[in-house]
Order: structure tokens, then sequence, then C-alpha cells
């Protein structure tokens, strides 16, 4: 039975993002994720006229799809900013669980060689919702001091470096001690000492 066309998008979407994630951007070739979705190479250009648009289709799906999960853990108010971390904390190892090649893609890849202004956007407010909560937890008096952006990328590298020690599992093959123990430790990292 064919596929539908939005099948076939979404097959040279997902192998663009393994191929992404194990090759690099600028090392895939379009006839290898076309290869690899099962489709001729002209396929792809019916979806994607050129490698950028790939490359923003992908970060847009990774990204927004992080950004939708961190919105969703954290749609309950948290009593306290450690609670709200936690919140966090299960947004990012269930999105990493559940898409563990985009979200590879988006730590372990620099994207500004090719990102479009939409890219863009989307990137400002996965940023801006990362610093909003170090801002919040620094004016309760529970993130040290020092500068969002900083803070936001010491805390993705520990997860990210987690997520590296760990391949070729997924997120979700550590035990729940192994996750509490680095979300701990992640906040320490994060947390004001009195």
């Amino acid at each position: 039975m064919p596929r539908s066309s939005a099948d076939l998008a979404s097959r040279l979407l997902d192998s663009a993002l393994v191929l992404f994630s194990e090759r690099t951007y600028e090392g895939t070739q379009m006839p290898a994720v076309a290869h690899h979705a099962g489709a001729g190479v002209g396929s792809i250009y019916r979806y994607f006229p050129g490698k950028e648009a790939l490359g923003n289709a992908a970060f847009q799906y990774a990204k927004g799809g992080l950004l939708a999960e961190l919105t969703a853990a954290t749609a309950e108010p948290a009593a306290s900013v450690r609670e709200e971390f936690a919140q966090i904390w299960g947004g990012f190892t269930r999105f990493a669980g559940a898409e563990p090649y985009a979200f590879a893609f988006l730590e372990y890849q620099q994207h500004d060689t090719f990102l479009d202004a939409r890219s863009r956007v989307l990137a400002a407010e996965t940023d801006a919702f990362a610093a909003g909560f170090i801002e919040r937890g620094q004016r309760a008096g529970e993130i040290r001091d020092g500068d969002p952006p900083v803070l936001v990328a010491l805390a993705l590298g520990a997860f990210g470096g987690l997520l590296k020690s760990i391949r070729p599992q997924l997120v979700t093959d550590l035990s729940p001690e192994a996750l509490a123990g680095a979300e701990s430790a992640v906040w320490d990292l994060l947390h004001q000492r009195p």
C-alpha cells in the first residue's frame, strides 16, 4: 500500500534527525537522507527544496517539541523553585527519552550556519523560558547569582553530558535512582547556598 505524502515527509524528517545526530548537519548529504528514508533522491526535494530547508524543519521539530514538553511539564504551578526545577528536569528527560535523535541534534550540533528567522525565534523562545526560570529562582534567593544564560548553559551541559555518557542507551534505561541523583547534582550546581 502506498504511503501518503505526509508519511514520506515524516520519514524524511526522521531520517534527517538520525543522520544529523550521527554525522552532523554539515556531514550529511541530501541523498543519504533520502536513502535512509527509503525514498528516491528526487522525492526529498518535493518536501525540502534544499538542505537548509531540511535543517530548519528538523530544528523546528526538535526545538518546538522540547519547548512544548517543557511548557507542559511546568503547566501546574510549582510550590517552590526546587519543585519547578524538578518539573523542568522531568520535561527534559521525557523529551530526551522519547526523541533521542532530536535531543542529540539540538545538544551536540552547531546550528548557526543554517537557521532561518522562524528557527531563531523558536530558539529565542526556548532560551527565554530557561532564563526566566533562572531569574525567578534568583529573585527568590534559591539560585546562585550569575548571568542566566551562563547558568542555563552549565545546567544543559551537565544534562547533555549525562546523556552522552550513556549513549547508545536511552535516558529511559537509567534507573530512577540514577536520574534522581543526576537531577540533585545539577540542582546543586544552580542552588544558592545560605
